[in-house]
């Protein structure tokens, strides 16, 4: 009994000094402060532990006059303090760059602020209209990490096209440098001062332009590339063009780039001597040479020649060559014409033509040859020593001198036209033999039954056929050659001498196979062969 009593006076005691304090609930018209009163010598409820639960709920404008009475009151019934506060809407950040090739988001979510889907994030890309190229990991991030920017969206960039090009394919950049021989030196002979083409040559082609390649952007939207520039082909004088595309030369010359165009050239000009400035020339067209070729260079062309100064100890070769001033050989250069040979003087030189030989002046102590004439007759239109022969005629006024200088003239031979002469003959009977086998062997095929003839006999057959026609018209080819040469041979019978001034002792004339050496001066005279023997008459 006691012992109740106790417990009871106890209990009386705490609830005598018990604490005020104070709920705050949150209902749909707004947030209800409750406070209760404190017990005996108990502490009263504080009004900034109220604001700061206030605080802790997002709600920051309180009335503070309001707080002050339901704490002092402290009624124990609920009280309206604050307006339950709207809840934040997510701020999602979608930026699409100008051309609309890339689109940037960033998912903001303040205090407050409702829960968002990444669901919702991704209707809000497409919203924005984007529709290709999305990074779904790129939107994972941004809504994993708010206020993160990253990428969300990459178009396709499109590629542009190429610009056409044009390839050389021929060397236009090294002209000018020396050759390099194969121990190391340089050639300063061999300069290759200009670039030489063939005809039907290919000089340059165009690789065209391409279109490129379309792209997308990020809205869906195809986005077309810029497509390459086109050049124009370089097409210049004496050029054509196939296809469209590639550039030929239409006859060999000299490949010359004016005004970013390829021209042939069908002659070369050197304005000064062919010497170490120039190197050795060597072209497909004409030269022209408005000095001199100087010892030891070399002047070759398929054209013609033409030199104004002289040719000194050097070797020039051509259709026609023409040497203004003279051609002094100094026993090593050459002289070569497929056709003529036009000199003033010439001394000391070897003298090739195909046709004639004519000289203005002099003709000294050289060895010249011309298939058809060598003509001495203006100025002094001397010969004196060497070896002169023609294939047909040798004219000048003076042959040999009263010292009785040993000079050899020779006439109606032409070993070069006889020697092909004779090998076309060879080679006629040749052909002529595998003629009349292939025929021997048609005639064994054509006898055979067509019908069963096996495919191997008949391909044979198509050959065989095919190869007759081949060697019938090589055969007429031939001859009609044989005949030239028996027409020009046929003249050279008649070849003569004929001397306007004086043919001196010394001089030993040969027409044909027959030989006179001259003992004594003739004038005014014509040599040539009959009956067997050199004759002489009056020069006409």
């Amino acid at each position: 009994m006691e012992d109740n009593n106790r417990f009871l006076e106890h209990t009386e005691e705490k609830l005598s000094s018990l604490d005020g304090y104070f709920n705050i609930a949150a209902e749909e018209d707004g947030f209800f402060l409750t406070v209760y009163p404190q017990q005996g010598t108990g502490e009263p409820v504080k009004v900034p532990k109220i604001i700061e639960a206030l605080a802790e709920l997002g709600i920051d404008k309180v009335d503070n006059a309001l707080l002050t009475r339901v704490v002092r009151e402290a009624l124990g019934t609920p009280v309206k303090v604050a307006e339950k506060p709207v809840e934040a809407e997510p701020d999602i950040q979608i930026q699409i760059s100008r051309d609309k090739m890339e689109a940037t988001l960033q998912v903001i979510k303040p205090q407050g602020c409702r829960p968002v889907s990444i669901e919702e994030v991704m209707d809000r890309i497409k919203n924005a209209g984007i529709t290709y190229g999305i990074d779904l990991a790129a939107v994972e991030t941004a809504f994993a990490k708010p206020g993160t920017i990253v990428a969300c969206a990459n178009g396709l960039r499109p590629v542009d096209g190429i610009n056409a090009s044009i390839t050389y394919l021929v060397d236009l950049e090294n002209k000018g440098r020396p050759a390099e021989l194969e121990d190391g030196r340089v050639d300063f002979k061999n300069l290759n001062m200009f670039t030489v083409v063939h005809a039907d040559e290919l000089l340059a082609e165009k690789v065209p332009a391409t279109p490129g390649t379309a792209g997308m952007d990020i809205l869906g939207n195809e986005v077309f590339p810029k497509p390459g520039r086109d050049v124009v082909l370089p097409k210049g004088k004496n050029v054509y063009v196939d296809e469209g595309l590639k550039v030929y030369a239409a006859q060999a010359g000299q490949l010359v780039m004016l005004n970013n165009k390829l021209n042939v050239i069908p002659m070369i000009e050197i304005k000064a001597d062919v010497d170490l400035s120039t190197g050795n020339i060597e072209f497909v067209g004409s030269v022209i040479v408005k000095g001199s070729v100087q010892t030891g260079f070399t002047v070759k062309a398929e054209g013609n020649v033409e030199i104004a100064g002289s040719v000194s100890g050097g070797v020039v070769e051509g259709k026609n060559v023409v040497v203004r001033m003279g051609i002094q050989g100094m026993n090593r250069g050459y002289i070569k014409a497929a056709e003529n040979v036009v000199s003033k003087y010439i001394e000391n030189a070897t003298v090739y033509a195909g046709k004639d030989v004519i000289v203005s002046d002099v003709v000294l102590h050289s060895k010249v040859s011309a298939a058809k004439r060598v003509i001495v007759e203006e100025r002094r239109g001397l010969i004196v020593g060497g070896q002169i022969s023609a294939g047909e005629e040798i004219r000048a006024k003076v042959i040999g001198t009263n010292s009785a200088t040993n000079t050899d003239i020779e006439v109606g031979v032409n070993p070069k036209l006889r020697e092909e002469y004779q090998e076309l003959r060879k080679e006629v009977k040749k052909i002529e033999l595998n003629l009349e086998q292939t025929k021997k062997a048609l005639t064994v095929l054509k006898a055979m039954n067509q019908n069963t003839l096996p495919p191997d006999k008949h391909e044979m057959l198509l050959k065989l056929t095919k190869a007759q026609f081949h060697l019938i018209g090589q055969i007429e080819t031939m001859r009609n050659r044989l005949a030239e040469i028996e027409i020009s041979l046929e003249e050279m019978r008649y070849g003569h001498v004929k001397v306007a001034d004086t043919a001196y002792p010394g001089v030993k004339l040969v027409i044909g196979t027959l030989v006179k050496p001259l003992r004594d001066a003739a004038k005014f005279v014509k040599f040539y062969a009959e009956d067997g023997e050199i004759k002489t008459s009056s020069y006409k």
